[in-house]
């Protein structure tokens, strides 16, 4: 990302499972680079139209434009144009980044991003777009291989192996502060087991273990804690699921019921 970005590369495309840590990523590349070298767009919800995209796309790079009118998407792109090049002017290099792009649903929406690759100058390129989404996404920009020749840089975030997930674990442990060893080897390959590798996973489950072993008083945590953790916080789960079922099916359905009232 960060040679996508500084390379000034027009598209990226980083898919990876749930949980892998697309996001994180994106968050970490904004504070890497310089804020008076870099501008950040970066839109997390993509369910839009295409005309909302490049609406919101305008307002992040602080275009001003009279929303009393309803707005033509020609204005959209040439207020676009005129603050990417503005921008770039100044020293300032924009990238936008497009998170959750497998919730994308309207084809159009992928045509735009497309399409709106095609604001570069002839000696320039003017800003990198950065398309971050689960697996299901491929088959999307498979689909448009014009869009996916302009995502010239595409990686796929696996998760982590078990060696990687154990020096994940005593990474962010030393971060807090710990410097010595409180998962034994056993525990940490039951880490692994149960997460398979995933950040998101490894972080729960890390976190209930160690709040198990701090109620427990326990000087390390081996792999029989971890496991009681986490069947304890899928018990937890089931129960609450269980318990709002329960309360769909006692509770009334209130539109039939001002419906038997309108009626009345």
């Amino acid at each position: 990302m960060i040679y996508a970005t500084e390379e000034r590369k027009p598209g990226l495309l980083l898919v990876g499972d749930y949980g892998t840590g697309k996001t994180f990523l994106s968050r970490s590349l904004m504070k890497e680079c310089l804020p008076d070298k870099f501008r950040f767009v970066s839109i997390t919800n993509p369910r839009l139209s295409p005309l909302e995209l490049l609406t919101e796309i305008n307002y992040q790079l602080g275009g001003s434009l009279d929303f009393s009118q309803p707005l033509m998407k020609i204005q959209l792109l040439h207020s676009i144009s005129h603050l990417l090049e503005v921008s770039y002017d100044k020293g300032i290099y924009t990238v936008i980044i497009i998170d959750e792009g497998q919730s994308i649903d309207d084809n159009n929406l992928l045509e735009e991003l497309r399409l709106l690759l095609n604001i570069q100058r002839q000696d320039a390129v003017l800003f990198t777009l950065i398309l971050l989404g689960q697996p299901a996404l491929l088959d999307r920009i498979e689909s448009i291989p014009q869009f996916k020749q302009r995502l010239s840089v595409r990686y796929y975030l696996r998760p982590l192996k078990e060696q990687e997930t154990k020096k994940y674990v005593h990474h962010r442990l030393e971060v807090a502060g710990l410097h010595r060893e409180i998962f034994t080897d056993e525990g940490y390959a039951e880490i692994y087991r149960l997460s398979q590798g995933v950040p998101r996973s490894i972080n729960n489950i890390c976190d209930v273990a160690l709040l198990a072993g701090f109620i427990k008083h326990l000087e390390v945590i081996e792999k029989d804690t971890v496991a009681e953790a986490m069947k304890d916080l899928e018990e937890s789960f089931q129960a609450v699921t269980k318990e709002e079922e329960e309360n769909d099916r006692v509770l009334p359905d209130v539109s039939k019921e001002k419906g038997k009232r309108a009626v009345s």
